[in-house]
């Protein structure tokens, strides 16, 4: 019993073994199949050296070449038929003439070339004589008499032409002028509200001559009366039209007394027509503009 135990073992070994065996064997020989198979494929090539071997067919020697040869040949017949039918056509074209036909030609030609001057020359003529006597002798202008002169002498005079005499009166640095105080001392120094928004000095009443006016510096210079309680501003103009009413030196120092009586209750500064401090020398050629004038 024993015996039979044990050999079945050995052959349940055996059978194993041979099973690996086999196995195994069949393992080597695939691989062996795969490595011999990468192994002996021959190298690629590339396909350009594929192209570049390949041969490349002569249609010199084949028999395409024929009709192309042969329509070359028409074409080169048929265009030198043209040719030679263009150069025939020029030829028939061409006329001989005689010197006599050609004199005649060319002196017809010339005759009426002649004429058409001719027929042109009267216009140019008269144009030309038309041109010389309106150049040779001007029109006649009546001259001024004596009198006439002074007077236009004296409506281009520099005093009939207006001038502008400007003061200017600015607030302290950072600080404005407020409506209300502005027509408070405008008042008190005899401006009236009237022409154009603004403030005038009159000799008198507001129906009178004015001697000069103030308006507000900045845009439109104009002082709304309706809304002076929100109006301020930082700056305003004097300024006086010549020739004034009266004497303008007399004008002008009143102006310019008015102007610093405003500035110093306003606490303002007085600026002359170069914003600049309006001292004791602008003072003199203010007054000797005027005066020149």
């Amino acid at each position: 019993m024993e015996t039979h135990i044990l050999f079945f073992i050995l052959a349940g070994l055996l059978i194993i073994v041979l099973i690996g065996a086999t196995v195994w064997s069949a393992r080597r020989e695939k691989s062996r199949i795969f490595s011999n198979t990468f192994s002996t494929r021959p190298p690629s090539t590339p396909i350009n050296s594929e192209q570049d071997n390949e041969i490349v067919p002569n249609f010199s020697n084949t028999s395409l070449n024929t009709p192309h040869s042969e329509n070359n040949e028409q074409l080169t017949a048929h265009f030198a038929q043209s040719q030679r039918e263009e150069i025939e056509q020029s030829i028939s074209n061409i006329k001989i003439s005689l010197p006599g036909e050609e004199q005649a030609t060319f002196s017809g030609q010339l005759s009426a070339q002649h004429s058409t001057d001719v027929s042109a020359q009267p216009i140019r003529e008269t144009a030309t004589s038309e041109y010389s006597i309106s150049t040779q002798q001007p029109l006649e202008q009546p001259q001024p008499t004596q009198n006439e002169n002074v007077q236009s002498e004296e409506s281009v005079s520099p005093n009939s032409i207006p001038q502008i005499i400007t003061l200017y009166v600015v607030a302290a640095e950072g600080q404005q002028f407020y409506g209300e105080n502005i027509v408070q001392h405008l008042e008190n120094l005899g401006f009236q509200y009237g022409e154009y928004q603004i403030f005038h000095r009159h000799i008198d009443n507001a129906s009178s001559p004015i001697l000069f006016s103030v308006a507000n510096m900045m845009q439109p210079g104009i002082f709304d009366l309706n809304n002076i309680t929100q109006f301020t501003t930082v700056g305003l103009a004097f300024f006086m039209q010549l020739p004034s009413t009266g004497n303008d030196v007399v004008n002008l120092r009143l102006m310019i007394r008015t102007v610093e009586s405003f500035a110093q209750s306003m606490g303002g500064f007085v600026l002359n027509e170069q914003h600049q401090l309006f001292d004791e020398q602008s003072r003199q050629a203010y007054l000797s503009q005027v005066s020149s004038n």
